[in-house]
């Protein structure tokens, strides 16, 4: 007579219910957490995208005036997409780099684009005087006689220059006489460029 296998007993494995809410809970209070630094990020990536996309357009022209030997300009566009893009005197929310083959401060039929950009839906743009930077086939600043280049750009968004420790939320372009541009988020440099703008951001 054969003798009967012996019944192995398993235990059983898996979640009490009090350990499920537990688990929840602490989810909930994780995505509480995490979710407004999110919010903050994406909006601090926009503005640090929308500044050194500048920041790097200005530096095309400049290396670009010097290869060619020609005056090169970067203006502010409200459309610097379309093919007939020509400089707006505004802001810049878009701009575009151009050949300015006849160094009238303006984009004219048939000079070449090298390069054009937008901001981000969201941001917001103020800068001095004309909305243009021109460039001499030197790399120095064009000083052409009536004309007055923008110096002070500032990029921001519904925060405003919010003060975050020491610098701002907000960011800003100041670009030398020489022509030399850099990326500041100094919550008082920042503030001394808006006053130079003369205009709040947003």
């Amino acid at each position: 007579m054969q003798t009967p296998p012996a019944i192995t007993t398993r235990a059983e494995r898996g979640f009490t219910l009090f350990e499920l809410m537990i688990t929840v809970a602490l989810a909930a209070v994780l995505a509480a957490i995490a979710i407004p630094n999110m919010g903050d990020f994406i909006r601090n990536n926009r503005l640090s995208s929308g500044a050194n996309d500048l920041l790097r357009s200005l530096q095309i022209a400049r290396s670009e005036a010097v290869k060619r030997q020609a005056v090169v300009a970067a203006c502010a566009s409200a459309s610097p997409m379309a093919n007939t893009a020509s400089c707006s005197g505004e802001s810049f929310s878009g701009w575009i780099v151009f050949q300015d083959t006849n160094n009238n401060w303006a984009r004219d039929a048939g000079e070449e684009i090298i390069d054009r950009k937008t901001v981000a839906d969201g941001v917001s743009v103020v800068n001095d005087n004309e909305g243009i930077v021109s460039y001499a086939p030197s790399g120095f600043a064009n000083s052409t006689p009536g004309q007055t280049p923008t110096s002070r750009i500032v990029i921001c968004d519904a925060r405003g220059n919010t003060q975050v420790g020491a610098n701002s939320a907000a960011r800003a372009l100041l670009i030398e006489a020489t022509g030399r541009a850099r990326v500041v988020r100094d919550h008082d440099q920042i503030a001394s460029a808006l006053t130079d703008v003369g205009a709040s951001c947003p």
